[in-house]
């Protein structure tokens, strides 16, 4: 009985334990099978048992497993996919900074680590500086291009700090080639910032700028020689913008307008300018509609005030594209050719004043010769009658009468004489009031038959005067002449003449002083001024020739005197000549 419940207990034992481990055993074939990576396998359930909860929650950890296996197989596929797309547009993106970096063939591209160490070297940089690429990249220190000199001040430092703190270094240098050749460049660094931002490198840009270099030398030279010829100009010659201010004045120029050029630059070209603004606009104006205008005429003025003529030529200046930028003048000074022109027409009217003068004094010494004969053999036959007719005679009164006309004929014919005599001047102690009496005796009876009325206040006792008596005749005649003329234009007017001589009150030295007042129309105020130029007449065409007061003026000079005008329209014109009596210049 031991024996048979011995053997009945090692066989259920066996029984049970069979029965118990064939699901574990299952359990750890499929275990063995997923980690080998199929994860299809499943637990078969027998029961309900904790055997069969195990079984039922292994195939659902399994199938959970599977799934997620599943999923992160997808998304590593699609991962790779994308590692593979970038890494495809990567080489692609490099193709294409390659292609750019080998195309820039005038320019040196050169990478550069956070030492200078040559990381990238383009076609370009080949081509500058004489290396190949092979040579050079993570081999060598940008310095190779460098000069020593440079190098040894510390030039890569500088660099390397500006572009740190400035993002970007941009200078002229000297660089050196394969060769040892310098040349002239102009180089730009830039970092490179890692993702964290710090520098990571460096990307130069070189280009050789020799033919830039030369051609601003040219400039430059080509612009030193025209400001050596505008500086050099005997004219002046500045520039304006368009605004009318100025941006370029010569050393003449300074000089005419007695400005410093710092003082000028910037200022509107109307300030100097007589006429001001409206001359500036009325030089623009002509200027848009003919563009170049040549001996154009003007008045400009200095520093101290002093107005000159300027003859002038302009021109607009235009840029390349053919835009207006602003203008240029060259002026000349023709103040002295004014007055020498003046003076030149001064003396032709006196040469031809002194022509007419001589024909008139040949005419009037042919016309006394011929009036002397008659009025002698007139005086004669007078003489005899008046001997021979009794003293209680009636109509003795009237031939006295014919006598003393006779007399005044003889007087005039004889200062006509004198005083047609083309002699040199001839300076003498005299009374005034002598060629102002020679003066009315020729003038008088004209100045009476045109309605003038004569008042003489003349006085008596002056002191002598220096002077030509002839000349100063001359004068009074002249303005006497005036006179007349002034009256004859005026209209329902008193037409009187008062000519009036007397000792200056205040005179230093000592003067006397002739003044001819007329009734007349008188000047007005503003061409007063201008009556003493020669040729300057308000006479018609014909009456006058604009000589009179110019020559009266220029005698008086010759005598130390001054001749001064007052007038007033309506109300006459007034003529002073104020002489010395003493220290009188004799020539």
């Amino acid at each position: 009985m031991v024996l048979i419940a011995l053997v009945l207990s090692i066989f259920l034992t066996l029984t049970l334990s069979k029965v118990l481990t064939k699901p574990i055993q299952e359990l750890t074939e499929v275990t063995t099978k997923m980690v080998g990576g199929d994860l299809s396998q499943r637990v078969k359930v027998h029961g309900a048992d904790e055997i069969g909860v195990l079984g039922t929650s292994f195939n659902r950890l399994i199938g959970q497993i599977q799934n997620y296996t599943s999923n992160l197989e997808k998304m590593v596929e699609g991962r790779t996919q994308e590692l593979k797309e970038s890494r495809e547009k990567y080489r692609e993106i490099s193709r294409f900074l390659n292609s750019i970096l080998d195309s820039a063939t005038e320019y040196a591209i050169i990478a550069l680590d956070f030492y200078g160490k040559i990381m990238e070297f383009n076609k370009g940089a080949e081509k500058l500086f004489g290396f190949k690429k092979k040579e050079v990249v993570g081999k060598e220190n940008i310095g190779i291009t460098i000069l020593l000199e440079d190098r040894e001040r510390g030039i890569q430092e500088q660099m390397s700090k500006r572009t740190r703190a400035e993002g970007v270094c941009e200078l002229e240098m000297t660089r050196v080639r394969n060769n040892g050749q310098r040349f002239p460049a102009f180089t730009t660094v830039t970092a490179i910032m890692d993702p964290s931002g710090r520098t990571a490198g460096f990307v130069e840009i070189i280009r050789d700028i020799t033919i830039r270099k030369s051609l601003e030398r040219q400039l430059r030279e080509t612009k030193e020689f025209l400001e050596n010829i505008m500086e050099s100009s005997v004219d002046g010659i500045l520039t304006t913008d368009l605004k009318g201010k100025l941006t370029y004045v010569n050393r003449a120029m300074e000089e005419m307008l007695q400005y410093k050029r710092k003082e000028v630059i910037g200022s509107h070209i109307s300030r100097f300018y007589v006429k001001g603004i409206e001359q500036a606009r009325e030089v623009m104006k002509l200027l848009k509609e003919i563009e170049r205008a040549e001996n154009y005429e003007m008045e400009v003025r200095e520093r101290d005030g002093k107005e000159l003529t300027i003859l002038t030529s302009l021109f607009l200046l235009r840029n390349e594209e053919g835009q207006i930028i602003g203008t240029a003048g060259i002026f000349k000074d023709i103040s002295a050719q004014k007055l020498l022109e003046a003076e030149l027409k001064a003396a032709q009217a006196r040469l031809v004043e002194a022509s007419k003068m001589r024909a008139l004094g040949e005419l009037v010494a042919g016309v006394a010769h011929e009036l002397n004969n008659p009025l002698m053999a007139s005086q004669t036959v007078l003489h005899v009658i008046m001997k021979k007719l009794p003293p209680d005679w009636p109509e003795r009164e009237r031939l006295e009468l014919i006598r003393k006309c006779n007399d005044r004929i003889a007087r005039i014919v004889d200062h006509l004489r004198d005083f047609s005599r083309q002699t040199e001047p001839e300076f003498q102690e005299i009374d005034v009031n002598q060629p102002v009496e020679n003066a009315l005796m020729i003038t008088g009876q004209q100045l009476l038959n045109h309605g003038i009325s004569i008042v003489r206040n003349l006085s008596g006792g002056l002191p002598k005067i220096l002077g030509d008596p002839n000349q100063l005749e001359q004068v009074f005649l002249n303005l006497i002449s005036n006179a007349r003329d002034a009256m004859e234009d005026s209209k329902g007017l008193k037409k009187e003449l008062t000519i009036t001589s007397s000792l200056a009150q205040d005179g230093r030295p000592p003067s006397v002083v002739v003044t001819v007042k007329d009734s007349g129309i008188g000047i007005p105020p503003e061409i007063l001024d201008k009556v003493l130029e020669p040729f300057f007449s308000t006479k018609p065409v014909g009456k006058g020739t604009g000589l009179g007061l110019s020559l009266c003026f220029s005698i008086i000079e010759a005598h130390r005197g001054r001749l001064e005008i007052k007038s007033r329209p309506g109300e006459g014109t007034e003529v002073r000549i104020i002489l010395p009596v003493q220290e009188s210049r004799k020539e």
